[in-house]
């Protein structure tokens, strides 16, 4: 796995959403390359304070769906 091949699966790595096979590749090359090892910790830190600081109220299931439909279309 090279650099680019990690970074298009990150986002799955955070949500921890890889089968086992993508999860073992992913990991190994984060052992192996510091670079996506501090962006993965980057990421991740990111992604909790983001988390921490919004709002606790939590949101319908159809905003949740059109939220969606908005990023796939990005």
């Amino acid at each position: 796995m090279n650099c680019q091949e990690w970074f298009d699966r990150l986002y799955q790595l955070l949500d921890r959403d890889l089968d086992a096979k993508a999860w073992k590749d992913v990991e190994k090359h984060m052992k192996e390359c510091r670079s996506c090892w501090d962006r993965f910790e980057f990421e991740k830190q990111l992604k909790t304070r983001l988390k921490d600081s919004c709002c606790k109220e939590s949101c319908t299931e159809s905003i949740r769906i059109r939220i969606k439909a908005i990023f796939k279309k990005l």
